[in-house]
């Protein structure tokens, strides 16, 4: 099977790619239910349905779109939610469509560097799956 490039994923805000990001990251996470009692004899018993359903994405980069940065700093204070759909880019593994708050967003720079950006997207409600055609 053929990889990917790092550059092929990326993340959309509002139909427009999120522009100047050099790291991103998706994590999908199932926290299960554990049910385990005497009579399991020692071995763990999980619910099937996890307790807990979560995506969070991370972004890192430099700043070249001032005006969708600014846009993630007002939602990251105002507590706006997005509607995104994560990953966007790849022929494969699909997208994750849903709603997400921004929990975190950071700017910084030095006076002789670039100013790097950072923020953080967590799901908020139900996120559905669809795979690439």
């Amino acid at each position: 099977m053929a990889g990917f490039n790092g550059r092929q994923f990326t993340f959309d805000w509002d139909s427009t790619t999120l522009a100047g990001v050099r790291t991103r990251s998706v994590s999908i996470t199932n926290d299960y239910v554990d049910v385990t009692n005497d009579d399991d004899s020692g071995w763990r018993t999980l619910l099937a349905d996890p307790g807990l359903r979560s995506v969070e994405v991370t972004i890192g980069g430099v700043t070249t779109d001032e005006v969708l940065l600014a846009e993630i700093m007002k939602a990251s204070i105002t507590g706006e939610t997005l509607e995104a759909a994560l990953p966007t880019s790849l022929t494969t593994p699909g997208s994750l469509s849903g709603t997400y708050l921004v929990s975190g967003f950071e700017q910084s720079g030095d006076h002789d560097g670039e100013v790097e950006f950072s923020a953080t997207f967590m799901s908020s409600g139900e996120v559905t799956y669809t795979a690439s055609s």
